[in-house]
């Protein structure tokens, strides 16, 4: 039984593992960490180093557990982090990357047919190497350039052309960086939740 050098437990048949470039094994959630720690992820292995520049995903017909692998798995995981009038916490579950909310308390959602567009891109992100909160910027600001613009036959190209679009717009004066609210402006975006930004980037972890 191999062991993952990681968190320095066995890795069973059931685990869900990853496999780096170098051929070393560890637990995908434990690789995760990594990726977390170091915002990209083209870690070094833990064991010789090297470079990975495996970026297959877990479950190649499965995009919307792809997405949901690469979250944290703590708040709003398991029921909608809002509160209901009466002042109970609300029990339905989360939407996937609806800021830990239902569909009743945040309707923006990210539908099934988007799921393997963004994953592909929150893939490409994730190998970016940008810091954290401009990576969950990028994350927010793509979600929202998918659902408001794109289809599901669309491609990560066809997001980024919408940040080249507003990075070259001559008549925008402010051309700042994307975790500025410039670009929520240009496209007239739904402004991203304060909590939910400031929850990922203290944690440094994806909800």
């Amino acid at each position: 039984m191999d062991t993952c050098s990681i968190c320095l437990d066995e890795i069973k048949d059931n685990h869900i593992v990853k496999k780096l470039s170098c051929n070393h094994t560890f637990h995908f959630l434990c690789f995760k960490k990594m990726v977390y720690h170091n915002n990209n992820v083209y870690i070094n292995c833990p064991l010789c180093r090297e470079m990975n520049y495996n970026i297959d995903k877990p479950f190649p017909n499965d995009h919307k557990r792809n997405i949901s692998i690469m979250c944290h798995s703590g708040v709003g995981k398991v029921r909608c982090i809002c509160n209901l009038k009466t002042g109970n916490r609300c029990k339905n579950k989360p939407v996937l990357m609806n800021y830990g909310k239902c569909y009743s308390h945040s309707k923006n959602i990210l539908k099934k047919e988007y799921y393997k567009l963004y994953s592909n891109y929150l893939y490409y992100i994730l190998g970016s190497n940008y810091n954290w909160l401009t990576i969950i910027y990028l994350l927010d600001v793509g979600k929202k350039i998918i659902i408001k613009f794109l289809n599901k036959d669309s491609q990560v190209s066809d997001v980024l052309q919408y940040y080249y679009r507003y990075l070259n717009d001559k008549k925008n004066g402010e051309r700042s960086m994307f975790y500025m609210n410039g670009i929520y402006r240009y496209y007239d975006l739904e402004k991203i939740p304060k909590n939910w930004l400031d929850y990922c980037v203290n944690k440094n972890v994806i909800i």
